[in-house]
């Protein structure tokens, strides 16, 4: 699954179940850009790719085997920001529900820090939210934490997003703070071939948006 993020003057793409051979994410073409993810875990399921121009470091103690954090820079309002992006993967056989403690920290580490944060999330869970046609106990569980913080749910529509012969269904969630929602534009599941079981989804960042698109605020729900 691939969240594709054009940043304006380059492309981002925050991968979740990246083809791993012996321990090396392979199949990527950076082109002359940058890899980021837990490089000391045998099978890493997430993984950053930025642009050769962007400049960003992997936050180290929020990035583990199903999570990957970089902090990067943006420009809000005229003014760079940091900005922090997130690609998570939340496994359907979890003992646990959703979500896991490290979105959790990765979420807190933002709020406390005052810092703007944009997620590509393989959720493995169900909800009406997102677009799922019905919905499981791991999304409940998953929607019941969203509704305690400031992210803002950006699918938009029914489209899947992991689609196989006999399925269909919305797994994949973009999700961003509130100060970041209006900088986001143009989010769509793309019908560009993937060579996945997924879709990629796609979006803008634009510094000079100030229209604050259609979302979906969980705390509605």
């Amino acid at each position: 699954m691939s969240h594709l993020i054009n940043k304006e003057p380059t492309t981002e793409a925050l991968i979740q179940e990246p083809c791993v051979y012996k321990k090396y994410i392979r199949g990527l073409n950076t082109k002359g850009g940058r890899l980021y993810c837990n490089s000391k875990c045998d099978r890493p399921r997430t993984c950053i790719v930025s642009g050769a121009s962007v400049r960003a470091r992997l936050i180290e103690n929020l990035t583990s085997q199903d999570v990957t954090a970089i902090q990067t820079t943006i420009d809000m309002e005229g003014q760079m920001r940091e900005m922090v992006l997130g690609s998570i993967y939340l496994p359907y056989d979890a003992n646990e529900p959703p979500p896991s403690k490290e979105i959790v920290s990765l979420i807190q580490y933002c709020s406390n820090n005052k810092l703007p944060l944009i997620i590509g999330c393989d959720a493995n869970t169900h909800h009406p939210c997102w677009g799922s046609t019905n919905r499981n106990d791991r999304g409940n569980a998953l929607l019941k934490y969203l509704v305690t913080t400031d992210l803002t749910i950006l699918n938009k529509g029914t489209k899947p997003t992991f689609m196989v012969a006999r399925r269909q269904t919305v797994i994949d969630i973009t999700l961003t703070s509130f100060d970041a929602a209006s900088l986001v534009t143009g989010w769509r599941v793309s019908d560009e071939e993937s060579l996945s079981d997924h879709r990629y989804i796609k979006f803008q960042v634009r510094p000079e948006s100030r229209m604050v698109p259609p979302w979906q605020n969980p705390r509605a729900t």
